[in-house]
């Protein structure tokens, strides 16, 4: 077959990322087919889109009918064959003909991917919990020789359990970590600058203090520094204050000691850039710093609670520099995500937890990770003081309630519950609404089944169509998009989904 999802899978890896090379013969037609390949694209998807996901492919080569491409890591490479199977194949195959195919290259090590063999199956990291809890302050200093005499001991401002092992890797989260764990191979080279954006306690300072960890367990001579905008901004106004009368007469504006500092450093992480608005002077300032580190190809990574067309107060020819590499965004976790993320954090604080209060908190607490981590202290605060250490549902709902407000201590249903409750209903075998049956009865019950998902549960769409058998996401949009035109045409369909769902709530 000659669609996408058969054709040759990922067959080489760079470890060294190096950029593609051109000494082949048939790079310059390759070059010429993908540039084609992606004027065509716009007719089937929107150019956000194809600069979202396609500005990561470049051409290699073009042999027997198959352009080969190479691609920054087996999971971006898994993301862009799950969301553009279709489109890439048409359009490929109105370019070449029907025998074309579509091959990749690994350029880079991917963060389950542990030598230069390619893996079929991710390698799960095993996470071993410590004793240590979930609130300590500590951070990764390193003494390091230098040539700035009054800097005998760098520290690099990261906390050491924010690394990649310890970040829940999500749907809501995929292409910002594997953007930020390719950056970790070969920092200043790709992906640079790196800008992430989200909303307030979605995990961005974990994942970017998780890239900074990580490359200094790799390159343990470079000099990473972490630093929030607001710190960098104080750090300035101080060493104007500092220093003026030494400087001032020599136009160095009491910075020179810190311009040394900051252009000594191989990595600068900056988090809630977003707060250097209407702070001009040291807009400015960073921007020289900015300068010099992106031309000496040291890396600079972002981090915003907005993405940078909805930043106000800071200078157009910033901004634009914040576009110049990479952006990636992390949306609010999917429930399941939620749940994943409680789990770790439990691990880890070496704290046990009865499911029915991990699913309790996960399904109260939906839109920030930092809200969850504080409600998870609360409950072992709770317990150890007044519980005699147990948490129970009534020590979760207690603490939930005065972090979030009331909190609904109704039943969680799972997508076990609405497959069983459907079953019985209709009186249809579950294996069969779960196969590839197209039985008219049976498709209609695995139809309304998909549908009670999507409204009653937090699950992606994906996340159904796994459950179903393996079902894509369009599959189940379009049941649910029929269920819907069913319910207006005929009112008993309308009952039966109101009898299940009425079931589902208080069964």
């Amino acid at each position: 077959m000659n669609d996408f999802t058969n054709s040759v899978l990922p067959h080489s890896f760079n470890l060294n990322g190096n950029d593609v090379d051109k000494k082949h013969p048939s790079y310059k037609e390759a070059s010429n087919l993908w540039d084609k390949f992606l004027n065509l694209l716009e007719s089937k998807i929107k150019k956000s889109v194809i600069e979202t996901w396609f500005t990561f492919l470049k051409p290699v080569k073009f042999e027997n009918n198959s352009l080969t491409v190479s691609v920054p890591n087996h999971d971006i490479y898994g993301m862009i064959e799950s969301r553009f199977n279709k489109e890439i194949d048409n359009v490929l195959k109105s370019i070449i003909g029907d025998d074309a195919t579509l091959k990749f290259e690994i350029s880079q090590l991917d963060l389950f991917d542990t030598d230069n063999t390619l893996l079929d199956e991710p390698v799960k990291i095993k996470i071993s919990p410590d004793n240590s809890g979930i609130s300590k302050s500590e951070f990764t200093s390193f003494s390091l020789k230098t040539d700035l005499p009054d800097e005998e001991k760098f520290s690099s401002n990261l906390y050491p359990k924010n690394t990649f092992e310890t970040f829940v890797k999500g749907e809501n989260n995929e292409l910002a970590v594997s953007i930020a764990y390719a950056i970790t191979n070969n920092p200043g080279k790709s992906y640079n600058p790196f800008f992430i954006y989200g909303g307030v306690g979605l995990g961005k300072t974990h994942l970017v203090q998780s890239i900074g960890n990580e490359i200094m367990k790799k390159f343990p001579d470079k000099r990473v520094y972490y630093t929030t905008a607001s710190e960098f901004t104080n750090r300035f106004t101080d060493s104007i204050a500092q220093n003026r009368m030494e400087f001032s007469n020599k136009g160095a504006y009491g910075t020179k000691k810190l311009d040394k500092f900051y252009k000594s450093l191989d990595v600068l992480i900056i988090d809630d850039i977003q707060n250097l608005s209407g702070k001009t002077s040291t807009q400015d300032y960073f921007y020289q710093i900015f300068n010099y580190l992106f031309h000496e190809k040291k890396h600079i990574i972002f981090s915003s609670d907005k993405p940078v067309s909805s930043i106000v107060g800071i200078e157009e020819r910033l901004l634009n520099r914040f576009q110049w590499g990479m952006i990636a965004d992390i949306q609010p976790p999917s429930w399941e995500v939620r749940v994943a993320i409680i789990k770790k954090k439990l691990e880890i604080a070496n704290i046990e937890a009865p499911e029915e209060v991990i699913h309790y908190l996960a399904t109260n607490v939906k839109d920030s990770i930092r809200t969850i981590e504080g409600c998870i202290a609360g409950m072992i605060a709770e317990s150890t003081f007044i519980h005699k250490g147990d948490i129970d549902i009534n020590v979760a709902e207690k603490v939930i309630t005065r972090v979030v407000g009331m909190a609904a201590r109704s039943k969680n249903i799972t997508l076990e519950n609405i497959l069983d409750c459907v079953s019985e209903y209709f009186n249809i075998q579950k294996r069969d609404i779960l196969s590839k049956k197209r039985v008219k009865e049976i498709v209609f019950a695995r139809h309304i089944a998909m549908y009670l998902a999507k409204e009653l549960t937090d699950m992606t769409l994906s996340l159904i169509g796994s459950f179903f058998n393996g079902k894509d996401h369009a599959t189940v949009l379009y049941a649910v998009k029929t269920v819907d035109a069913m319910q207006k045409k005929n009112r008993k369909i309308t009952e039966q989904i109101t009898f299940l769902r009425d079931k589902l709530k208080n069964n």
